[in-house]
C-alpha cells in the first residue's frame, strides 16, 4: 500500500479547504469581504518592487505581504520551494489534475528541446508582470492570474478573456503535460527558480544599486530584464545543479534497491533514483519520494530522518511572515512637493481610521487633492490602518485646522417629509470615530432602517456635531437613539451588492432636549443644488443661452444618478449646463442651459426620456444603462445668460 504524504496533504487540503468556505460563504452571504489576498507573497514582491521604484506600494498590499514574499525568499534561499510544493492552490490543483491525466493516461513529461523553450514563457510573463507592475503601481498579475480571477468571481480588475486562457492552461495543459502551468507559465515559479541561484539574483541586484549610487540613472527595467533572462539561462543549462543548496534529499546508495518507487512519485517527474544528492531546479521538497522508498535510511534530508522538517519550516516561515508584517507599516504612497526648507520647518498631522483610503488608487486622488492646499507639503497614507500623515505650514495651520481641511460636512434627505408632518424636529449631538464620507454613508443606512429620520447633517468639530431629524411626533427617546448610532455591525445593500460593516461610532455629547423648524424651513435647510456646466458654454454669449425649467418629481430620488444623467445630455453639443434649485413651494426644479442655435426643447426631451443613457468614462470609452429618470414636458421659460 502506497504511504502518503501527510504533512503535505494537510497543508494542501487546508489551503483549498479555506478558500472553499471563503468562495461559499461569499455566495451565501453577500455582505462578507474576504480578503483574498491577505498573504500572497508574490503580490507583496511586485508591491516591494514598486516601493523601492516609485516610493508606493501596489494596490491595497501591506507591509503584511511584503514579508510573506520576504519569508518566501528566505525559505527559497534556505530550503527549497516550499510555497510550491505545500501551499499554491494552482500548484496543488495542477498536481491533482494531473493524477487524473495519469489514470486516463493522456498526461505526458515534456523534455529535451520543447521543455527548454516552453520553460521561457514563464520568465517572459514574469518580465512583463513586474514591468507593468512597477510602471503603474497597480498589480498586473491581477489581469490573468487564474487564481484571482476564480476566488474574485471574475472581479473588474481581470480581464477576462486573459483569466480565460490562464485557467484552461492551468486545466487541459496539466491534464496531458506534467505540472504545465507550473512549469511553464507560472510567474512565481520564475521568480522561485530564480531566487535558487540566489547568488546571481543577489549579485545583478547589487550591481545594480552600486551604479545608482555611482550617479549613473539606469532604469529598472534593465536589472529586470538581465535577472529574468540570466534565470532561464541558468535553469535551463544548471537544471539539477542548484546552488546554493543547504537543505536538500539525499540518497544512499548502499541500502537503495533501484526499485524506482522515488522517481515515480516525484510530482516534477525528478529521476531522484538516479542522484546521490537532489539539487534540482524543480524540486520543492515535497517529502512524496521519502514516503514512497521502502528502505529504511535511503532517502533523506541531509542524510537525517527528518520527513517532517519542511513542514515545520514552512509553518515556523509563515508565522514569522505574519508576525513580522504586524510589526511596522509601509506608507502606500509617499510624496513630498515642498521646498527643502519648507520640509524641514513643516508640522505633522496624523489620523486614522480614514476608510476612503484603502488602495493605492484611493491614496492617490487624496494625495493629489492634498496637492492643491497651500501650505500643505506632502502626504502618506497607509492603507492598513487607513492612515495619513500630512505635512504643513505652520505658519497657516495646526492640527484641528489641517482636521478640518480633511472634513467634508454632509446633509442628506433619507426620506420626503410626510405630507401631513408640519413640523421637523432635530436631535443635536457630538459623535467620535466618525469623520469622513463613507461614515455619513454608513450612519444614513443606521438611521434608514432603525428609526423614522428624514435626514441628518454633520459639521465639523471635535468630534464631529451631528443633527438627526425626525417628523414631529415621531422622535426616537434619547436612549433609543443613541443606542441606534452606537450599533456594532451595519448590514445594506446597494446596487443587488450586500454590505456588511464594523462601525465605531460613540456618541459622547447629547444637547437636552429637541430644536423644531417648519417643514418648508427644512426642505430649503436640506437641499443641495447640483450645478455642472460644459460643452464650452463659457464662450457663448449671454443672449444665445436659454433656459428650459422641469420639474424634477419622482427623479429628485435619483440624486446619485444625475452625474449619469450630465454625461448623456453632454452628447448634444447644444446643451451647455444642469443646474437643480427649489421653487417658491419647495419643489425642485432642474434648469437645463442651451444654446437655441444648436438645439431645441423638444430634442432636449427626447434625450431626457431616451431608453438609456451614453455615457462617457474618464479612460476615454463611452458606455451605456438603462435610463432611470422620466420626464413629462413642461412650459420652457427663457432666461438671460448662465452663471
Amino acid at each position: 500500500m502506497k504511504k502518503q504524504n501527510w504533512y503535505k496533504l494537510i497543508y494542501q487540503f487546508a489551503i483549498i479547504g479555506i478558500l472553499v468556505f471563503m468562495v461559499f460563504h461569499l455566495l451565501i452571504d453577500k455582505a462578507y469581504a474576504p480578503d483574498f489576498e491577505a498573504y500572497c507573497p508574490f503580490g507583496g514582491l511586485q508591491a516591494l518592487g514598486s516601493y523601492m521604484t516609485m516610493d508606493s506600494l501596489s494596490c491595497s498590499m501591506t507591509s503584511t505581504q511584503i514579508m510573506m514574499g520576504v519569508v518566501l525568499f528566505i525559505g527559497i534561499v534556505l530550503f527549497s520551494r516550499l510555497f510550491c510544493g505545500y501551499i499554491c492552490p494552482l500548484g496543488t490543483i495542477g498536481e491533482w489534475v494531473g493524477k487524473l491525466g495519469d489514470k486516463l493516461k493522456v498526461r505526458i513529461t515534456l523534455t529535451g528541446i520543447a521543455d527548454n523553450a516552453l520553460r521561457l514563457l514563464k520568465y517572459v510573463l514574469l518580465f512583463i508582470t513586474f514591468y507593468f507592475t512597477l510602471k503603474s503601481s497597480e498589480l498586473f498579475c491581477k489581469k490573468f492570474d487564474p487564481y484571482y480571477a476564480a476566488v474574485s468571481g471574475f472581479s473588474s480588475d481581470v480581464v477576462l478573456w486573459w483569466a480565460l486562457i490562464a485557467i484552461g492552461a492551468l486545466l487541459i495543459g496539466s491534464l496531458f503535460f506534467r505540472l504545465f502551468w507550473c512549469r511553464y507559465l507560472c510567474p512565481l515559479g520564475a521568480l522561485s527558480a530564480i531566487f535558487k541561484y540566489s547568488w546571481w539574483f543577489l549579485g545583478a541586484m547589487a550591481v545594480y544599486v552600486v551604479l545608482l549610487l555611482l550617479g549613473l540613472n539606469i532604469s529598472y527595467v534593465w536589472p529586470l530584464l538581465i535577472i529574468a533572462a540570466g534565470g532561464y539561462i541558468l535553469e535551463i543549462a544548471r537544471m539539477d545543479r542548484v546552488r546554493p543548496d543547504p537543505v536538500h534529499i539525499t540518497r544512499n546508495t548502499d541500502t537503495c534497491t533501484s526499485c524506482r518507487l522515488c522517481t515515480i512519485s516525484c510530482p516534477q517527474a525528478i529521476d531522484v533514483a538516479s542522484m546521490e544528492k537532489v539539487t534540482h531546479a524543480d524540486c520543492t521538497l515535497c517529502g512524496d519520494c521519502l514516503h514512497a522508498c521502502p528502505e529504511k535510511d535511503t532517502l533523506q534530508i541531509n542524510k537525517r530522518n527528518m520527513k517532517w522538517l519542511p513542514a515545520l519550516v514552512l509553518g515556523a516561515l509563515i508565522i514569522l511572515g505574519i508576525t513580522a508584517g504586524s510589526l511596522f507599516e509601509l506608507p502606500t504612497i509617499s510624496q513630498k512637493w515642498g521646498t527643502e526648507e519648507q520640509l524641514k520647518s513643516a508640522g505633522m498631522f496624523e489620523m486614522s481610521g480614514l476608510k476612503n483610503i484603502k488602495c493605492f488608487g484611493s491614496s492617490t486622488a487624496f494625495a493629489n487633492q492634498m496637492r492643491g492646499v497651500e501650505g500643505v507639503y506632502g502626504v502618506s497614507t497607509y492603507v492598513a490602518t487607513h492612515s495619513v500623515h500630512i505635512l504643513y505650514d505652520t505658519a497657516m495651520y495646526n492640527d484641528e485646522k489641517i482636521q478640518q481641511l480633511l472634513f467634508v460636512p454632509v446633509k442628506r434627505v433619507i426620506e420626503e417629509v410626510p405630507e401631513e408632518v408640519d413640523k421637523v424636529v432635530y436631535y443635536t449631538m457630538t459623535i467620535d470615530k466618525f469623520f469622513d464620507p463613507l461614515d455619513a454613508t454608513y450612519l444614513q443606512h443606521l438611521l434608514d432602517q432603525k428609526t423614522e429620520a428624514v435626514g441628518y447633517q454633520s459639521d465639523f468639530a471635535c468630534p464631529v456635531i451631528v443633527r438627526i431629524y425626525f417628523p414631529e411626533g415621531r422622535e426616537p427617546d434619547r436612549e433609543t437613539l443613541v443606542k441606534a448610532i452606537e450599533s456594532k455591525n451595519l448590514r445594506f445593500t446597494v446596487n443587488e451588492n450586500e454590505f456588511n460593516v464594523k462601525l465605531p461610532y460613540k456618541v459622547i455629547a447629547f444637547e437636552e432636549g429637541t430644536a423644531s423648524l417648519s417643514r418648508g424651513e427644512f426642505v430649503r435647510d436640506m437641499f443641495m443644488p447640483t450645478k455642472s456646466f460644459f460643452n464650452d458654454n463659457q464662450n457663448y454669449s449671454a443672449d444665445v443661452i436659454k433656459g428650459l425649467p422641469v420639474r424634477l418629481g419622482d427623479n429628485a430620488q435619483l440624486k446619485q444618478r444625475y452625474n449619469f444623467l450630465i454625461s448623456h445630455l453632454s452628447n448634444d453639443s447644444g446643451i451647455v449646463g444642469f443646474e437643480t434649485s427649489l421653487d417658491e413651494a419647495g419643489a425642485e426644479i432642474l434648469t437645463l442651459w442651451y444654446v437655441d442655435t444648436l438645439t431645441a426643447p423638444d430634442r432636449i426631451f427626447g434625450a431626457l426620456n431616451a431608453d438609456s443613457l451614453l455615457l462617457h468614462y474618464g479612460d476615454g470609452s463611452m458606455g451605456t444603462i438603462v435610463n432611470p429618470f422620466r420626464f413629462a414636458p413642461s412650459d420652457t421659460v427663457t432666461v438671460s445668460g448662465a452663471e
